[in-house]
């Protein structure tokens, strides 16, 4: 008999120790503003970004992630800097959109637009740092 009320009270101790746990988290996680989260990350992936390493595996992803190639075909297609180097690469190769993007990025006026637009848009650096691992 003791040896039951003994597992019963650390089970009833365990049960509690968790609630008390799952109400102080969710109350830090109120506290806590989440913009100011968004913001150090998007800061921080941006750090990341310019490494050369990390230039690197975006270059490669580029050519790779269909979403992230579209996206960055679009911006320079639709950017009045580039839009006419952009367009000309297209009608030479209206389908092949990985030509188009090696033509980019044997450009390095239209890579570097594109590396800027890629760390200075949050979705697009978001994305492109989740593909790289980082």
């Amino acid at each position: 008999m003791k040896k039951v009320l003994f597992i019963l009270s650390i089970a009833c101790f365990i049960g509690f120790s968790n609630t008390t746990s799952a109400q102080t988290l969710s109350g830090l996680q109120k506290s806590i503003p989440n913009s100011t989260s968004t913001e150090m990350s998007t800061s921080q992936m941006q750090a990341v970004f310019d490494s050369p390493e990390a230039q690197k595996k975006i270059k490669e992803e580029m050519m790779n992630n269909p979403e992230l190639r579209d996206q960055t075909i679009d911006y320079l297609k639709n950017n009045p800097e580039t839009s006419k180097q952009v367009l000309e690469a297209i009608k030479k190769n209206p389908t092949a959109k990985n030509k188009i993007m090696q033509y980019i990025q044997d450009n390095p006026k239209l890579m570097k637009k594109a590396m800027d637009y890629i760390k200075n848009t949050s979705p697009p650096i978001s994305r492109a740092m989740g593909l790289i691992g980082m």
